[in-house]
């Protein structure tokens, strides 16, 4: 009978110590204990063991032959069979992406993220890109008198971005005067045919905004050719009012007219020979043999019959017009402004007015962009006369230069 009691006794206790991995065990290294190059873990090793509650444990792959595992360590499974990991990854024109890894999708920045439940997804900057193929769509379903393309070159760039360098232009305050010409005019004016080289070719700002300094310069030395009967044919340096007038200007990223051309009448602009464009603010590196050109006061009119007027007397003169987000879409036609795409915001972009003409009783005039050959009709845009949305005839400005 005592045999019997110790018998029962002792099958318990013999239970609990063989019982590892029973959940009454608490948690410890046992199996991850062992030095990192001798883990077992695989066949069977009996010297794959580690002490526990007085006895042995094991970690080897033996010990989990049995149906209870009885043998093995508490860590062995999360040791020796460690659940599997599955990598997750982001995907974009099909390439993966790992976990932090950064794409620009047009104009924002995508970065790859992985949720609580290890998925995957694009978290994105939410800017509003200067080119929208939906507004190209618009556009050009809708049967305007203007066709829309997408720039490779404004893909990547915000519109917030590109209405400050690729227009510059801030208000400004200038005498108004008036011609009083109301007399007939052609229907078609071109100062390209009617000045046969005289007139500065399509200019290209790039990714600044200096339209300001771009404008004045071509149409200063397009005046001083007509004026000089060709006798004074020079291009003149824009950089001149990026690089020497820094007194009231923000260089690329914007400039007051009326502030710049007081410049050109005091100390007037050197040849673009003379001092290259560059596109960013530098040091005003102008040589003293270089001739100074200078000008009157500017003016500004508004009425269409004076704008044709002092254009044929005198030359191109500069426009002021309020761009949009479709005008950057703009490849050929003649321009109105859409309700298609960002309405709210917008900028003022200095321009050069050449000419004017008529499609089918439709008036336009011609004007000079300085986004570079590659945009709108090679460099060139039509805008519609008097109703274009975006103010040009409301106030350009006219000058006279000081012919020698």
């Amino acid at each position: 009978m005592a045999n019997m009691f110790l018998v029962v006794l002792v099958l318990p206790l013999l239970s609990s110590c063989l019982a590892y991995s029973g959940p009454e065990l608490l948690n410890g290294r046992y199996c991850a204990a062992r030095p990192d190059d001798n883990k077992c873990c695989y066949n069977r090793k009996d010297d794959c063991s580690v002490p526990i509650l007085g006895t042995l444990c094991y970690c080897d792959e033996f010990c989990d032959h049995t149906r209870h595992h009885d043998d093995c360590c508490p860590d062995y499974k999360k040791v020796c069979s460690p659940p599997q990991i599955t990598s997750v990854s982001c995907e974009y024109e099909q390439q993966t992406y790992a976990p932090d890894d950064q794409v620009n999708k047009g104009c924002n920045l995508c970065t790859c993220k992985v949720d609580n439940d290890n998925n995957a997804y694009w978290s994105c900057t939410q800017d509003t890109c200067m080119m929208s193929e939906d507004l190209v769509n618009d556009v050009n379903q809708q049967g305007t008198t203007w066709r829309a393309t997408t720039y490779p070159e404004f893909n990547e760039k915000k519109l917030k971005d590109g209405l400050i360098y690729k227009l510059g232009t801030f208000p400004l305050n200038v005498t108004v005067i008036s011609y009083s010409k109301d007399g007939q005019y052609p229907d078609e004016f071109d100062a390209r045919r009617e000045w046969y080289g005289y007139i500065s070719p399509i200019a290209d700002q790039d990714w600044c905004g200096s339209d300001w300094a771009v404008s004045i310069a071509s149409i200063v030395g397009d005046r001083f050719s007509i004026q000089s009967f060709g006798t004074e044919n020079v291009r003149m340096s824009s950089q001149t009012l990026l690089s020497c007038h820094l007194k009231g200007q923000r260089g690329c990223n914007g400039g007051n007219l009326d502030i710049a051309f007081d410049f050109v009448k005091t100390h007037g602009l050197v040849s673009e020979q003379c001092f290259p464009y560059e596109g960013a603010v530098t040091q005003c590196r102008i040589g003293n043999d270089c001739r100074r050109y200078r000008v009157g006061v500017p003016f500004s009119i508004s009425k269409e019959e004076d704008i044709m007027y002092d254009i044929m007397t005198s030359g191109p003169a500069l426009g002021i017009m309020t761009v949009y987000q479709d005008f950057f879409h703009y490849r050929e036609g003649i321009y109105r402004h859409t309700r298609h795409g960002d309405q709210l915001m917008r900028g003022l972009h200095s321009v050069r007015i050449v000419g004017w003409g008529e499609d089918a009783e439709d008036k336009y005039w011609i004007v000079a962009n300085s986004w570079g050959t590659s945009w709108g009709e090679k460099g060139y845009f039509r805008i519609a006369r008097g109703h274009s949305g975006t103010g040009i005839e409301s106030s350009v400005l006219t000058v006279l230069p000081y012919v020698s």
